[in-house]
């Protein structure tokens, strides 16, 4: 019985995960569109206001429905907007990721 309220807690979290994860999808789908740099800084910015932990769940869950959407977008958000600051080795790492996953979500 104690465990029940704390199972709640996690699918309230997930539940919460999952809307800022959408919200974060469409807003760098219309920052896109509109090519408007100020939206995706704010963006990024933002993302990166969250705790590390939280801010890594929430970026990889980006990148996979981005990678979904459209490949490229996601390159250009993850790597030239999100990473934008970090160090050439972490985007290359990323960057290597993402092709991964491309390649994988390409075989199924």
């Amino acid at each position: 019985m104690e465990d029940q309220p704390q199972d709640e807690n996690l699918k309230g979290l997930k539940a919460h995960l999952n809307n800022l994860v959408e919200a974060v999808v469409k807003a760098v789908v219309m920052a896109n569109q509109t090519q408007e740099l100020d939206d995706v800084l704010m963006i990024r910015d933002e993302l990166h206001r969250l705790p590390d932990y939280l801010m890594c769940e929430v970026i990889n869950d980006v990148i996979l429905n981005l990678v979904k959407i459209d490949a490229d977008l996601c390159r250009w958000f993850i790597i030239d907007i999100f990473l934008r600051d970090a160090q050439a080795e972490g985007k290359a790492d990323v960057a290597e990721r993402i092709n991964l996953l491309i390649a994988d979500l390409q075989r199924r």
